[in-house]
């Protein structure tokens, strides 16, 4: 039986995922899909016991990211009664704990696990199926993906949890998961693609169309609740989202930024003349044929674009870039060809106005904590190195952790008064709960909008207890870093279109106004 309280938010939706058995949980970040979840199965579960005709249901297994395992595991300690297994280690301790798994109410393992061990995983016959964290299976055609659904096969109750099913932007992300729902849903690829999607002769997206249509196909297949709505508006706590902080490049850095953004302009004409427009479209979903051409001349665009991030975060990011290309450790050719140009760079103002702006908030009260988020690995060290140096007590969360090194970070954060700042990669971007934060920076804007809408989620939360928070990102003034901004907003618009059905124009779609790359670039090399 589910032992705790659902918010009435979470009531009807609970209801609905009983009823259906086979849904999309699309309640934004920090609303509880967790419990609402096992509530959900827990009285389906008790439903089929008593009945006489039903099967005794098996164990329900939980797919999620690595780092949130054991985070399910106290869930569901915490609100069910039931008996649950991590599946963790090395080959020969998963040998053991796979042999004692169906013994269990609850299995949870990583996704990657459904590949790496699928010889023992494909034989199971869970009776329910969690896909956390859901747009882990966004793309059909990955292995895992396919995996999942194959397992799945046999499940009558499968529940995809995503706050953000539509990640960056685009309508077919949503594709794959709700195959994972019920394939009949969306149907075949091809008629979806045509029906919602207007593509240019290389594939790439020129505009979206009958997203009302597609609006009200997955409203009747999920449960959907943001956090600006009116009844869960006042279980959150107010998050104020600042405008940008803009810092301007110092001399020298601003030098190599404009040389390689003027070398990143040649390529785009030169790709544009040889393959059309979009000869960087996402062969992601199968749309058009990339060659081995285009493919390489995508490699030179992004090596370019990389290092003016990097730039844009710390010039001390390329630096070791170009070291690890060295060493033969990793690192980038073209980021190592500018060596020497990087070693002329000693300021770094991105870096020193993100921690005088925590320091000041911390300085405000001792209870108060900050999360930030930087894009880079090396960021991270870095900004976690900084402020422990300046007497600012902080722990780093990267995909180089463990899961279980990763739990104890994020314990150390919550739990202890002296650790006062979180530095997490993108790692800790889904399905981390830090509500003891009053504060979160974007240090790094993401590649994704679903990843900025997750990371903010983090401190934004049902389960926080202060009245206010604050979300900051910072920026390097007219850099790529504003354009990559400015697409996020875009890409959200697109996603609330699908999702809950605003933004959308006359025509049935979104206004896409955040023009092309080489329209970015070309009036600032002039």
């Amino acid at each position: 039986m589910f032992k705790g309280e659902l918010k009435p938010y979470q009531v009807e939706a609970v209801h609905k995922m009983v009823d259906k058995k086979r849904i999309l949980v699309a309640y934004e970040m920090g609303l509880g899909k967790t419990p609402m979840t096992l509530a959900a199965i827990e009285d389906i579960r008790d439903i089929r016991e008593k009945s006489s005709s039903s099967i005794p249901p098996t164990f329900t297994l939980i797919l999620c990211l690595s780092s949130l395992k054991y985070q399910w595991q106290k869930e569901i300690a915490k609100f069910t009664d039931k008996t649950s297994i991590v599946i963790d280690g090395t080959p020969k301790q998963r040998e053991k704990q796979y042999a004692e798994a169906e013994n269990y109410d609850y299995v949870i393992m990583n996704y990657e696990q459904t590949v790496n061990d699928w010889d023992t995983v494909r034989v199971w016959q869970p009776w329910a199926i969690v896909c956390d964290e859901a747009t882990a299976i966004k793309g059909f055609r990955a292995k895992r993906a396919k995996k999942v659904k194959e397992l799945a096969k046999r499940c009558s109750v499968k529940f995809a949890l995503t706050g953000t099913p539509i990640e960056n932007g685009k309508p077919e992300e949503l594709y794959s998961i709700m195959q994972f729902v019920d394939a009949g849903v969306l149907g075949r690829f091809d008629i979806f693609d045509r029906t919602f999607i207007v593509r240019n002769y290389w594939g790439g997206v020129e505009r979206y169309r009958n997203l009302p249509t597609l609006n009200n196909t997955i409203a009747e297949h999920s449960v959907r609740k943001s956090q600006t709505d009116e009844d869960v508006a006042p279980f959150l706590p107010d998050a104020v989202y600042r405008e940008p902080i803009e810092v301007k490049f110092d001399k020298q850095a601003q030098q190599l930024y404009d040389h390689v953004a003027a070398d990143l302009y040649k390529l785009l004409i030169d790709a544009r003349d040889t393959f059309g427009s979009s000869f960087n479209l996402n062969s992601h979903y199968g749309v058009g044929k990339p060659d081995d051409a285009m493919n390489e001349m995508r490699g030179l665009v992004m090596s370019r674009i990389t290092l003016m991030r990097m730039i844009c975060s710390s010039p001390n990011v390329a630096k070791l870039s170009a070291e690890y290309f060295e060493a033969k450790t990793g690192g980038s050719a073209y980021i190592h060809s500018m060596y020497n140009w990087l070693q002329l760079i000693t300021k770094t103002p991105k870096l020193d106005q993100t921690i005088k702006y925590i320091r000041e908030h911390l300085d405000i009260a001792p209870e108060y904590k900050a999360v930030v988020f930087a894009s880079y690995r090396e960021s991270v060290y870095e900004l976690e190195e900084i402020l422990n140096n300046a007497g600012v007590k902080a722990v780093s969360y990267t995909g180089e952790l463990n899961a279980k090194q990763k739990e104890t970070a994020k314990l150390a954060f919550q739990s202890s008064q002296d650790v006062r700042v979180l530095v997490s990669s993108d790692a800790g971007g889904y399905g981390v709960d830090l509500p003891q934060s009053n504060l979160l920076v974007n240090y790094d804007q993401p590649w994704t909008a679903g990843l900025a809408v997750q990371r903010n989620g983090r401190i934004n939360r049902a389960s926080s207890t202060w009245p206010t928070i604050t979300i900051q990102d910072v920026i390097i003034k007219d850099s790529i870093e504003k354009r990559q901004w400015d697409m996020l907003q875009q890409k959200r618009s697109v996603a609330s279109a699908v999702l809950d059905g605003k933004n959308i124009n006359e025509s049935g779609g979104v206004d896409l106004t955040v023009g092309s790359l080489i329209d970015f670039l070309s009036p600032k090399l002039i």
